[in-house]
């Protein structure tokens, strides 16, 4: 086991290579303004062609499953900054794993000085993804401003745990999904499974079946992503929720890493 010093110096070599690409990273995509700009400016059509939609379903009805218009607005605030924070640090580059295995580049990635599941998740810092979150926040200052009562200290400190937590549950489900990619090489589905996971984290888990609702909140736990976080910020929380994410969350870390190790078992060599 190694000593609690070895383990800081371990970290501390970690953030130094982290902060490294991804200050290379951020001056790379400086070096191309325009596709910054039109990204963000697509960023910004896809939320207002949501919230365009949430406007026009509250036209016919004061709740969804017992959300307000301005509840649902601030689920959507959370899960663009939850899902662009994601983005820029971790997911699109757990989404290139099965192609660098594919083409066979996943053998530089087990030389680098780092683990390889550190360089697969972290080795890009994705800067534009950073609008995603960043247009997430003006929203959820909108939805501030609109009704400042609906917050609380307690609900913003709840939120902030709860959303660290689904952010390793995240990153947890994709490593585990990318693993596969280590016995069959070749594997195009993930992007369609990638997809299905994310297109739920907008909505209210409550409008799902009972069934349907419990299966996504333990089994998949997608709701402790972005919809708990949701709850605990509009004052809808139920503490005992709190324990639970806590445990999901190092339930799903450890089955990713057995997954990763599983998985790189099974792997096979590009030069073998």
């Amino acid at each position: 086991m190694p000593s609690p010093d070895n383990s800081f110096d371990s970290a501390r070599h970690l953030l130094r290579v982290w902060r490294a690409s991804a200050r290379a990273a951020t001056v790379r995509e400086m070096e191309f303004r325009f596709n910054f700009f039109s990204g963000l400016i697509r960023q910004v059509l896809w939320l207002a062609t949501f919230v365009l939609m949430i406007h026009v379903i509250y036209q016919h009805t004061d709740s969804l499953a017992g959300w307000s218009q301005l509840q649902v607005l601030t689920l959507l605030a959370l899960s663009r900054i939850i899902e662009g924070l994601s983005d820029a640090f971790f997911h699109r580059n757990i989404a290139e794993l099965p192609g660098v295995i594919q083409n066979g580049k996943f053998d530089f990635y087990l030389t680098k000085p780092v683990p390889a599941q550190f360089h697969t998740a972290f080795h890009r810092f994705r800067f534009l993804d950073l609008g995603n979150a960043a247009i997430g926040l003006v929203l959820l200052i909108y939805a501030v401003v609109r009704d400042p009562s609906m917050f609380t200290w307690t609900g913003w400190l709840l939120f902030a745990v709860l959303a660290l937590l689904g952010m390793a549950v995240y990153y947890s489900i994709l490593i585990i999904m990318v693993s596969v990619a280590f016995k069959f090489e070749r594997f195009d589905g993930f992007f369609a499974l990638d997809n299905l996971i994310s297109e739920p984290l907008t909505a209210p888990f409550d409008i799902f079946p009972p069934g349907t609702k419990a299966v996504l909140t333990y089994l998949l736990p997608l709701a402790f992503i972005v919809f708990v976080p949701a709850e605990a910020l509009t004052g809808r929380l139920e503490m005992s929720q709190l324990p639970i994410a806590f445990l999901i969350t190092a339930v799903f870390l450890v089955l990713a890493n057995l997954a990763w190790r599983a998985g790189l078992k099974r792997y096979s060599s590009a030069s073998s």
